[in-house]
Parts: C-alpha cells; structure tokens; sequence
C-alpha cells in the first residue's frame, strides 16, 4: 500500500464520524480555498447575520443574469439550503461549490478521455480517507482497464479491498497507459541510464508522482486547484481526495456518484 497511507490520510472509523459539511470544509482547506471562499460569502451577506437568506442569493445571482426567474431562483437556493431551514450557511455554500465542480468536471471529461468508464457506487465518500471503501472503488475501476494484468484477473478476487502487489502491478500499467511521465520506460535503462518500467508491483514515491499526473491531467478539481504543489506532494489526504474525485468522473451513469460525505 502507499507508505504511511492510514496515517496520512485517516482510517475507516475516522471517515464514518465525518458529516457533510465538515468533510466539505475539509476538502476547501485541502484545495488553499477557505479565505477565498469566507471572503465571497461575507460579500454577499449583507445584513451581516452569518447566513445568506433568498434575497441576499438572489441578489447575487441575478449581477450575472438579470432576467433569472423567482423560480430559478428558488430552485437554487433550495439545492445550497440542504436541510431546508430557508438559511444558507458557510458549510452549505462550500459543500454546493465543491459539488458544482466535480459535475462540470465529470461533464468535461466525459467528451475528451478514452479510458474505460465504469458503474461505480452511489454513495463513495469524498472525504480523503484512505478507507476499504475506496479502494474496493479503486479496484472496481481498474478491473475494467485495458492493461495487460486487468485482462487476466478475475474481479471477484480482484476487488476485495486489500492493495496487494497484483493492485499494484494494474495500477501502476494503467498510469502508463494514461502516459504519465514518471510512469514511462526511458532509452537507455539497460546502460544505467535511463528508467526502468514503472510497473514492478511495489508502491514506490516514482508510483504516487505518475498517480499525481494523470489525476492532474485528467481535471481531477483538487488536483487542479492545486496545481504544480500538487504534483510534488507525497502520498496524502490530497491524493484520496483528487483520486475519489477522479472515480467519480469515470463513471457511467448521470450524476457524481460520489457524495461529498455522508
């Protein structure tokens, strides 16, 4: 498994504790976005209350479309108002942010990849934890890829929430397939030159960089929010994030998939 992953990023029973807008205000911190955010929201409280109520999001919907209807509105505010209380808090602005942008990422993507998509659960977290659920997840997506060891493994076996060398050796084909730099074979490895072949079955920092590149290039949104720092971190709670991002985006049918947390 990648070094250090339930310390860096949290265990099972640390990830069934977190609730919605923690885990949303979590991935926002993760992202370097929280003053950012907190800035825009105390912008559009006017009153000054700490909530945003209709006419402070109407007001602010309407400075990019005037003509927006009272039940577009509405519409609106109901789907950032999860819990129905006619408030919309801090939490509950970033939980719908967060949520936008994983479904315009997934949309995007969808229209430019050509890797294998896959029916995914409805309900994985987006919550940074390393936890069995995410890697049965993981497994169950790379079952379905077109590398050579995915071809010969039986996924009854295969998805069965332990990381293995075999889940290794299938990841680390499939960064090569996506053409991670770091993942790829270079001249001159028999003179001592160059780079062997990524995929040798142990999770190596070579491994977590070519991970890291193709969840960037793939428009994973933590990823892209963070840009080149990103690409340069070790095997984190950033990584899961971007990655549980990342499967969401591949599946099949409409929607997430993934839920912001639960």
């Amino acid at each position: 498994p990648p070094p250090h992953a339930t310390q860096c990023v949290g265990s099972d029973s640390g990830s069934q504790m977190a609730n919605v807008s923690n885990s949303s205000l979590r991935r926002c911190q993760a992202q370097g976005r929280e003053e950012e955010l907190r800035a825009k929201f105390k912008e559009l409280d006017t009153s000054g209350d700490g909530v945003l109520d209709f006419q402070e999001l109407s007001r602010f919907l309407r400075q990019e479309r005037p003509d927006m209807s009272d039940k577009h509105v509405s519409l609106i505010f109901s789907k950032v108002d999860r819990k129905g209380l006619g408030r919309i808090t801090f939490e509950d602005m970033v939980e719908y942010i967060l949520s936008m942008e994983l479904l315009e990422a997934k949309q995007g993507h969808r229209k430019a990849t050509q890797l294998v998509a896959w029916d995914g659960p409805e309900q994985l977290k987006v919550n940074g934890s390393w936890d069995r659920e995410t890697r049965l997840a993981l497994q169950e997506f790379l079952a379905v890829q077109d590398t050579p060891t995915a071809k010969v493994v039986k996924p009854s076996q295969f998805v069965n929430g332990q990381m293995t060398s075999c889940h290794v050796i299938v990841l680390q084909e499939f960064l090569q397939l996506c053409g991670a730099p770091s993942a790829l074979a270079s001249p001159g490895q028999q003179g001592g030159g160059g780079q062997a072949s990524l995929a040798c079955g142990a999770w190596t920092d070579r491994t977590t960089r070519a991970l890291h590149e193709v969840l960037l290039s793939e428009g994973a949104p933590t990823a892209v929010h963070l840009g080149e720092a990103f690409l340069q971190a070790k095997f984190g709670r950033n990584t899961v994030y971007a990655l549980q991002e990342f499967l969401a985006m591949m599946r099949k049918s409409r929607g997430t998939a993934l839920s912001v947390a639960r």
